[in-house]
C-alpha cells in the first residue's frame, strides 16, 4: 500500500461480525467490512464454502481467496443438534450478523431474527435472499444469473448468444449486493449508536438488480402505447422463431431513442493495435470528438437514417489508422474521456489501477503470492485496506470458540461429535 499520511485504526475496529454465507454476495459485504477494520468470522460448513473447490490454485479455490481476505474461518455443522450452543454464543458475541440462507432454513438453524433478537437485542442482523423477503417466491433460493433475467437488466446487458443470451460476468448483482449490504450494515450501526437498538435488515439480489437497472427500469404515461406495440412485435418475432439478437434489436429501436449517441460517442473502437473506450455524452464533448478524429458530424440525429450509419462507419475506419496509445494521447489532450480497453490481467497492472491501490499483492500459505482487487475506497483519517489473505479452512475455530465463551471441555465435546471442525487439528482416519 502506498502511504497517505498518519491514519488511525479502521472505522470498524472493535466491531465483531459473524458471516453465515457462501459464494459471493454476502462474502463481498464481509470483505468490505473487514477492510474497514471489522473482525469478520466466517462460519463455513464442515466441507467448506463452495467457492473453496472452484478453479483451485494450490489447495485453495481462486474465488474463495479473492472474496474472503482478512477474515477468520470456523467450521460448524449447523444441522447438528449441538450447534445451537455455538450459534447462540456467536449471536451474543457479535455486533453484526450476516446471513444468506433461504428463509425457511433460518428458523431450522436457529438464525431467524425472532430468535436472534432474544439472544442479543443490540444485534445488527442482515439477512440476504435471492428474491426479497415478501412475495410468492420469497422462499426460493437463487443466483445472480436468475435475477439478471427476472429484473430486466439482463436484456439490456447480456451478450449475444444467438437464440438465447449469455449471462453477464462478473456477477454484477452478487457483487452489487455486497456493496448494498455493506452500507445497510453501516446504517444499522449508525442507528444502533443513536438508539441502542438492533434491527433486522433485508437485502436481496433482485432488489440490487432493480436498483442497478435505474434509470432504464422505468415507465411513464406516454410509454403505454409504444410498450404495448413492443410487446406485440416481440411476440411476433418469438412466434416466428427469431433469435435474441433480432428481439433486442427491435427493443432498442423502440425503447432507445438516444441510441445513436451510444453508437458513435460512447463505445469501444478497434484501433490499429487493440481497442479503445471512448465516453462523451454532451454537445461540447461531441464537438471535441469530431475535432480530434476529423470525422464530420452526422447530418442527422436519427440513428435509423443511413446517413448516420455513414458517420459511424467513418469513425470506425479512422480509429483503425492509429494505435490505442496514440488515440488516448490525442483525445485526452482535447479533454475527451477515453482509455484503454484492458483484458482482466492487463487491468491488474494498469498504472492508474496500481497508483490508487485498487489491487493488492498478498501471500497465502497454500496459494503463494497473488494479486487481487483492493478496497474501492480510501479514507483520509482511517485505515481502509485489505489486511491479509483469506483464511485456511477452519483455521480459527478453536480460538473463536474460546472468545465466544465456550470452555475447553465444551469445545472438545463439540469437536468429538463433529459439530465443529478445527482446521489445525489433524483429522483421524477411520
Amino acid at each position: 500500500m502506498t502511504g497517505h499520511g498518519a491514519m488511525s485504526d479502521g472505522v470498524l475496529d472493535g466491531i465483531k461480525v459473524v458471516e453465515f454465507a457462501q459464494n459471493v454476495a454476502v462474502p463481498h459485504c464481509g470483505r468490505m467490512l473487514a477492510g474497514m477494520g471489522a473482525d469478520v468470522v466466517k462460519v463455513e460448513p464442515p466441507g467448506g464454502d463452495a467457492m473453496r473447490t472452484l478453479a483451485p490454485v494450490g489447495s485453495e479455490g481462486r474465488g474463495y481467496v479473492v472474496m474472503n481476505p482478512g477474515k477468520r474461518s470456523i467450521a460448524v455443522d449447523l444441522s447438528s443438534p449441538e450447534a445451537a450452543t455455538v450459534v447462540d454464543n456467536l449471536l451474543a458475541w457479535a455486533d453484526v450478523v450476516l446471513v444468506a440462507f433461504k428463509l425457511p432454513d433460518l428458523e431450522r438453524f436457529g438464525l431467524d431474527w425472532e430468535h436472534a433478537q432474544t439472544v442479543n437485542p443490540r444485534l445488527v442482523y442482515l439477512v440476504h435472499t435471492a428474491l426479497g423477503p415478501e412475495g410468492p417466491d420469497a422462499d426460493q433460493g437463487g443466483y445472480d444469473v436468475l435475477v439478471q433475467g427476472r429484473s430486466g437488466i439482463g436484456w439490456i446487458m447480456n451478450r449475444s448468444g444467438g437464440s438465447a443470451p449469455q449471462p453477464t460476468r462478473p456477477a454484477v448483482s452478487d457483487l452489487g449486493s455486497g456493496f448494498v449490504s455493506t452500507f445497510a450494515v453501516l446504517a444499522g450501526l449508525r442507528h444502533l449508536d443513536q438508539t441502542g437498538e438492533g434491527q433486522r435488515i433485508d437485502t436481496s439480489l433482485l432488489g440490487t438488480a432493480m436498483s442497478l437497472g435505474s434509470p432504464m427500469l422505468a415507465t411513464f404515461a406516454p410509454d403505454a402505447e409504444p410498450l404495448a406495440e413492443l410487446d406485440e412485435e416481440i411476440g411476433l418475432l418469438r412466434s416466428a422463431g427469431m433469435d435474441f439478437d433480432a428481439q433486442r434489436a427491435q427493443y432498442d429501436e423502440r425503447v432507445s431513442p438516444s441510441g445513436g449517441a451510444f453508437r458513435l460517442y460512447f463505445r469501444h473502437y478497434q484501433t490499429a493495435d487493440s481497442l479503445i473506450s471512448v465516453a462523451g455524452l454532451s454537445r461540447g464533448l461531441y464537438a471535441k470528438f469530431h475535432e480530434v478524429t476529423g470525422v464530420a458530424p452526422p447530418t442527422t440525429a436519427n440513428a435509423k437514417d443511413p446517413a448516420f450509419q455513414d458517420t459511424v462507419d467513418a469513425a470506425e475506419d479512422v480509429f483503425l489508422t492509429r494505435t490505442t496509445s496514440e488515440w488516448v494521447q490525442a483525445l485526452q489532450a482535447a479533454g475527451y474521456p477515453c482509455g484503454p480497453y484492458n483484458m482482466p490481467h492487463e487491468a491488474l497492472r494498469d498504472p492508474q489501477v496500481v497508483a490508487n491501490d485498487y489491487v493488492v499483492e498478498l501471500d497465502h500459505p497454500s496459494v503463494g503470492s497473488h494479486v487481487i482487487s483492493g478496497m474501492p475506497l480510501r479514507m483520509e483519517k482511517a485505515r481502509c485496506e485489505i489486511r491479509g489473505p483469506s483464511p485456511s479452512m477452519a483455521e480459527h475455530t478453536a480460538e473463536v470458540m474460546g472468545e465466544i465463551g465456550l470452555d475447553g471441555s465444551a469445545v472438545e465435546a463439540l469437536l468429538a461429535n463433529g459439530t465443529i471442525v478445527d482446521g489445525n487439528t489433524p483429522q483421524q482416519s477411520d
